[in-house]
Formats: C-alpha cells, structure tokens, sequence
C-alpha cells in the first residue's frame, strides 16, 4: 500500500519537474510528448544559457543548448539523456545517464554522466504533496567528477534549490506562480542569474 501511495504521489509530482537543478542533470525525464524552454542569464552581462528540450517515448531526452559565455557571440550544442529508472518516493532513486554539450563547444566541454536522484516525502501542511529532492552525479568534465544538487519545496509554489558542480555553488529561489511557469533567481560568487521556464505537454 506504501508503494502505490508512493507512486501516486509520483505521478503528481513529475509534472511539474525537470531534468536539471539548475545546469547539472538529475535522475529524471521530461515526459513523453513534453516540450520544455529553459532560459538562464545574468542582467548586464552577456552570459546566458538557452535550453529547448522534450521528452521521447517513456526512457530518453533530447536537448538542444545555445550557450554565450562572456564575449563570446553564443556556441550551440546538444544534450541526450537516458532514464533507466524513475524516482519512488522514500524507496528508490531515480538514474539517468547521457552526454551533454555533445558537440564539445562550451569551456567545460562534452561531458558523459551518471546521475541519480531520490525523493523523499515531506509532512509539512503546504508541502506534503512534493518531495525534497536529493540528487548526486558523476561525470567527465575537466572541471570535476562529482556533483550533487539539492530542492526543498516550502509550498507547492515555492522550492529552495542548490547544486555544486564540482566548480561552482549556486544556490536560489524558484517560484512556479502556474503551472508550465517557473520563475528563479540564483545566486553565484560575484553574479546574480535570472531564470525562465516553460513547459507544455502536447
């Protein structure tokens, strides 16, 4: 009985998330038929990440990426994933591996990884219905081997999230005011980032 509960509360849960924190990959897909828009920038700068993605048959991802790193006039690329298995609330993780920036154009280069996620439930009165998340990777970039991200939903509308890239820590705020609709604002050593996303279900 556990199990199905769990399960039903998957159900709920997986449509409003996505197979990033906030850039490292987590143990999760996009749903078939689903097309999502991801933008991230940082105000005043020319930094930004371009992130146009859906979710095919029950196991794999496509992605394609447009990345402008400082002066330079933006390099486009791919990400691929696969889903071997999907999270289960308090029993077991989700895993997922695959490849980003495939055509190796950013200054972290192409990567292969290896992520996996697990939820956990929650008892609070505004929050219950959504997991915390925990999600902790390995992968090839020149910059690190590890990384690890983080999401604490205070409401259904309202999630603390985190990651460490093996380079970098950000940490931030995402609101989700409706659903398909999320807002948030991270927080970088020297830059603060805005972001969008936009999902729909065809």
């Amino acid at each position: 009985m556990r199990a199905l509960t769990s399960l039903a509360l998957l159900s709920v849960a997986s449509s409003c998330l996505a197979d990033r924190e906030i850039q490292v990959p987590k143990g999760h897909k996009l749903r078939d038929g689903e097309v999502r828009f991801e933008y991230l920038g940082v105000p005043g700068e020319k930094a930004s990440w371009v992130w146009l993605g859906t979710g095919l048959n029950t196991a794999f991802e496509a992605e394609l990426s447009m990345v402008r790193e400082d002066s330079d006039t933006g390099k486009g690329s791919f990400n691929v994933s696969y889903n071997l298995t999907p999270p289960i609330i308090d029993i077991s993780p989700g895993i997922s591996f695959g490849v980003t920036d495939g055509l190796n154009v950013t200054s972290g280069g192409r990567a292969l990884y290896l992520a996996t996620t697990f939820h956990y439930g929650n008892l609070g009165e505004l929050n219950q219905d959504i997991p915390t998340e925990l999600t902790l990777g390995f992968w090839t970039k020149r910059t690190g081997l590890g990384f690890f991200a983080v999401r604490f939903p205070l409401s259904e509308v309202l999630s603390l999230i985190a990651e460490h890239d093996s380079e970098r820590l950000a940490a931030g705020v995402e609101v989700r005011p409706v659903r398909g609709l999320a807002l948030k604002t991270v927080f970088e050593t020297g830059r603060t980032s805005l972001g969008l996303t936009l999902s729909h279900r065809f």
